[in-house]
């Protein structure tokens, strides 16, 4: 349920307007602008960049790199990137492909793991998943748990996103290489692009300098530390780190022809369903975009590069919550392009009437169309707001309103409705631009 929530918030575009020519100054004083809020009500920690042509029009640093110790986040802050390390392992295969040794079509086809068509169960799913990702696996341990597992479709059928597929990606470029998985990329993708402050982190002893704790949002403004993740897991699907500048040189290597040959680029990076070869291929703010988008325990990150326009936007965040790329990434696109970003809601701080908040108290249940379907949960009074309580999963409501309010986890809105009475008899959640209506289910 979680990876479908998230997919569904991130891949939401904005619509065009108009655009017109704006000035470095411009652009950096809208954007700044259009963070304050964010910044101000504790909902943004971590790094913005946006680049055009490879020249910075802006970047800065907000929240902190460790709360414990208040270090503040930098450009030089090493963030965790998630499923943004999937662009790096599939262009590591395309290499290999350049290099003739080994075929995209190979079975089960190595495209089929590239595009998520492969019908492989999501090792993200399995029932233990949350309890193996605390200990460390090799890849040999990691792919052992699902490969017993029967497909979930023939192969080529559908596209049903699976972090298994890069799981056997990275082992795939471990036989074929005779190098690790590490060893690669450091080699043939870090050095070629002058990535000094990128790497992987497949070993929970080492330390590695200048790196971002990872936190989820906690009360109305705080943060509390993530679960822990042994990144080695991750291996292949989402176990780099990496600095929004160094992500900007991945970006200019990848697109100039440092890493891979214009024609392989023409070839695979094409726009089709679900993730392929590491991207998402949409348009956004009216503009052609591929986006690397990364979301694990206590980090999120956004890669998006417009090829028509030259312009890059990074957003890293050492936050669970998926804000950093929906609204925030998005919005900043529209003002790149010179179109008016959503306005940010209005979030008020102070503590509710015990009063007001019992009156939205209680167990409620999603419909069929909800990403679980009939989804039950518990709305529950704390620190005078509400926590949303679904399965395992906690969020903290801020009020932004008469029966509205933000949560900050997904940053999803919410808007109670209530009977002729006064009677709150349910709500409506809105993630990007799809609304999931819940009923309040009476008391036995």
């Amino acid at each position: 349920m979680k990876r479908f929530l998230v997919a569904t918030i991130t891949l939401c575009t904005l619509s065009a307007g108009s655009t017109h020519p704006q000035s470095k100054l411009d652009i950096s004083t809208r954007i700044r602008s259009y963070l304050a809020p964010f910044v101000a009500t504790g909902n943004l920690t971590g790094t913005v960049l946006v680049a055009r042509n490879g020249q910075i029009l802006f970047e800065r640093s907000y929240g902190m790199a460790n709360y414990e110790r208040q270090i503040p986040n930098s450009a030089k802050t090493r963030f965790h990137i998630a499923s943004v390390s999937k662009p790096f392992t599939a262009a590591a295969i395309l290499q290999l492909q350049e290099q003739g040794r080994l075929q995209v079509s190979d079975p089960i086809t190595i495209d089929n793991l590239l595009t998520h068509t492969s019908g492989i169960p999501d090792i993200n799913g399995l029932e233990d998943y949350d309890t193996f990702i605390r200990s460390p696996h090799t890849l040999d341990q990691l792919i052992a748990k699902f490969a017993g597992l029967p497909l979930e479709f023939p192969p080529g059928s559908q596209a049903r996103y699976s972090n298994s597929n890069y799981n056997l990606l990275a082992i795939v470029i471990e036989k074929t290489s005779g190098q690790s998985y590490a060893d690669y990329l450091a080699a043939h993708i870090f050095a070629p692009s002058g990535l000094h402050d990128t790497g992987h982190d497949g070993d929970a002893a080492r330390i590695i300098p200048s790196s971002a704790s990872g936190y989820e949002p906690c009360e109305l403004t705080g943060y509390k530390k993530a679960p822990y993740v042994d990144w080695s897991n991750k291996t292949g699907n989402g176990s780099l780190y990496s600095t929004a500048g160094d992500l900007l040189r991945f970006d200019r290597a990848l697109n100039s022809g440092e890493i891979l040959s214009d024609a392989t680029r023409k070839k695979y990076y094409v726009a089709g369903e679900e993730n392929r070869y590491g991207w998402y291929f949409r348009n956004l703010a009216g503009h052609r975009a591929m986006s690397g988008k990364g979301r694990s325990p206590g980090f999120t990150a956004e890669l998006d590069y417009f090829p028509d326009d030259g312009v890059t936007i990074i957003v890293l965040s050492n936050s669970y919550s998926s804000v950093a790329q929906d609204p925030i990434a998005a919005a900043i696109a529209a003002i790149v392009f010179g179109n008016d970003p959503p306005k940010p809601p209005a979030l008020s701080l102070a503590p509710l009437p015990q009063s007001e908040l019992a009156s939205y108290a209680g167990d409620y249940q999603y419909g069929p169309e909800y990403f679980d379907p009939n989804a039950k949960f518990t709305l529950r009074p704390h620190s005078g707001s509400l926590v949303l309580q679904i399965s395992e999963i906690q969020s903290p409501l801020v009020s932004a309103g008469h029966d509205e309010f933000i949560e900050r986890r997904f940053f999803g809105s919410i808007k109670f409705t209530r009977d002729a009475q006064g009677k709150v008899t349910g709500l409506v959640t809105r993630y990007g631009t799809r609304n999931f209506p819940a009923t309040r289910l009476e008391q036995k």
